[in-house]
């Protein structure tokens, strides 16, 4: 294997990684996202029920 054939081995794994890294960026705008939408509905629940005066 020549250099250059290392470098381009080199390029197309980190095209990989980034590809990757990418999909799991998405993934994590997803889970906040669901977790934010669950967190609101929670608040909006709590805020209907009848409250206990302290």
């Amino acid at each position: 294997m020549t250099q250059e054939e290392k470098v381009d081995a080199i390029m197309e794994m980190m095209k990989e990684m980034k590809a990757q890294l990418d999909k799991q960026d998405e993934q994590l705008d997803y889970v906040v996202a669901r977790l934010n939408h669950m967190r609101d509905k929670a608040h909006a629940e709590r805020e209907k029920q009848p409250a206990w005066p302290k």
